[in-house]
């Protein structure tokens, strides 16, 4: 399935795409992400800073060479429940700085959409991180199907949906996804990309595949995202392929230039 190119930036910008026609799967997606991240950092340590990283990292960490990893989050849960961390803070990501030159990566996964100034964040990472180093971002995207359900619906449905066709019966809880989603205009991932590069980044990559609620609906309740499937198949028709609806995720690699 084709993806829109990126507005154009002062870095190559890769953007890999299926040519079968399929959206590619949330789990392949990571992979190719990772492969990038391990490969720009092979033969060296590397600092990490994951932001609202809470209890899980994404990275696969048994392929770097070392690092030490920093975790900011505002969830006091999350970060209790943290297990792999060298530095736990509890602390607002929007407004945390650190000195220049503090980290090599900075991981923001699954956290931006959550944000009531996502653009603060963003100036942050940039601000933090070493010449050369890299920003990983994922985020839903507000203008696919299961990203407009998220913005216009009220949080209560979250977590229903969560608990009974996702069937997480922990969702809802302190700690527990799903957590209340705000979608800053930065969160589209063109906007993101633009403003991105206004503050200085170059885009390496920007990948955009099915939503992982999608995926994991496939095996919980497969009749009903079959169901669901179908329709999002008719919208694409009726909107003429316009919006990216079946494409619910997305992930954006930058670099800070040097």
């Amino acid at each position: 399935m084709s993806v829109n190119q990126p507005p154009a930036t002062s870095g190559r910008v890769q953007s890999w795409e299926r040519d079968t026609g399929e959206a590619m799967s949330p789990a392949a997606a990571l992979a190719q992400a990772q492969d990038v991240i391990v490969a720009s950092f092979r033969d060296k340590p590397v600092r990490v800073y994951e932001a609202g990283g809470g209890s899980v990292s994404v990275l696969p960490l048994d392929r770097f060479k070392g690092h030490r990893i920093t975790v900011v989050d505002i969830d006091e849960v999350q970060l209790g429940q943290n297990r792999y961390a060298d530095e736990r803070v509890l602390g607002n990501i929007e407004t945390h700085r650190f000195p220049p030159n503090s980290f090599d990566l900075v991981v923001c996964h699954n956290v931006l959409e959550h944000l009531e100034a996502a653009d603060q964040a963003v100036r942050r990472f940039y601000e933090a991180l070493a010449p050369g180093g890299l920003v990983f971002i994922s985020a839903p995207n507000p203008a696919s199907f299961t990203g407009m359900v998220t913005k216009y619906t009220p949080h209560w449905f979250h977590v229903w949906v969560y608990r009974v066709l996702l069937r997480d019966k922990n969702a809802g809880k302190p700690g527990q996804h799903p957590f209340r989603t705000v979608y800053h205009p930065i969160v589209n991932p063109q906007a993101l990309l633009k403003f991105s590069n206004s503050v200085g980044f170059e885009v390496l990559q920007l990948n955009q595949f099915v939503s992982k609620n999608l995926s994991e609906l496939r095996q919980s309740r497969p009749l009903f995202a079959r169901s669901l499937e179908y329709g999002i198949a008719i919208l694409d028709v009726l909107t003429l392929r316009r919006l990216p609806l079946l494409l619910g995720d997305y992930h954006v690699i930058l670099r800070k230039p040097g």
